[in-house]
């Protein structure tokens, strides 16, 4: 039996012995004791890339941050062109309002008068009154429209603005639609005024025959443009203003 216990433990002995030379060979081609290729292999870590495929550093511009940021730039530029163009149509517009109103007046008085409504020496008032100033009214609103260059596209949608500015743009494109048709207005009820002081002037020289009749044929043809005008203010009133 004993005989027998004792091969039994040789072969479990050799085995051992053979394992622990096996860890001594390894151990001396490896001694850093890391998987093979994790070290010394010349091979780098697969999580390592050239230098060349690094990310740019954080906060860097990269192609499509500036593309983006230039698109910004531009809705932001157009946004206050639009709010420009829309400020300097009101200021012309402004320009015409006491002219057109002295010529209300100076019409209304003909009027009130063939109704018989105020005497003849009230409607002299009145058009002294209100011719005095004309001068004065036609070449301000002059001065106002040919130093403002209007901006057909002004205010059209733009590309890549956001919700707020598409908003905005289109607040303001219908407000300068609107000041616009008022500007219509505003030019034919100026351009009468300025007609009818212009022939009180060659009147008072003698060049104008007939200047009663001239006066009563402006007379009528008046109402239709100071109408429009009036209108066309109205409806401007209603009018959501540009926001600034």
């Amino acid at each position: 039996m004993r005989r027998i216990a004792i091969l039994c433990t040789v072969p479990v002995v050799v085995i051992a012995a053979a394992a622990a030379g096996v860890l001594v060979w390894s151990a001396q081609q490896n001694p850093t004791g890391l998987p093979p290729n994790s070290a010394g292999s010349g091979v780098p870590p697969s999580s390592s890339a050239p230098a060349s495929d690094d990310p740019a550093p954080k906060g860097a511009p990269s192609e499509n941050a500036s593309g983006s940021t230039g698109e910004q730039e531009a809705v932001a530029e157009a946004v206050a062109d639009c709010r420009r163009e829309v400020a300097q149509s009101e200021s012309v517009l402004q320009a015409a309002s006491q002219g057109v109103d002295h010529w209300r007046q100076h019409v209304q008085a003909q009027t009130d008068l063939t109704l018989g409504r105020i005497t003849e020496a009230e409607t002299k008032a009145i058009w002294k009154r209100t011719r005095l100033p004309g001068p004065s009214d036609v070449a301000k609103y002059e001065t106002a429209r040919s130093g403002h260059k209007a901006v057909p596209d002004a205010c059209k949608a733009v590309a890549g603005a956001t919700t707020e500015q598409s908003e905005q743009l289109q607040l303001c494109r219908a407000r300068l639609e609107k000041v616009r048709v008022a500007l219509t207005g505003a030019d034919l009820a100026m351009g009468d005024w300025a007609d009818h002081l212009a022939d009180m002037r060659k009147s008072a020289s003698g060049h104008v025959h007939n200047a009663q009749e001239v006066w009563l044929d402006t007379w009528r043809a008046a109402p239709p443009n100071l109408e429009k005008y009036a209108s066309a203010m109205d409806t401007l009133a209603k009018t959501k203003s540009c926001p600034s």
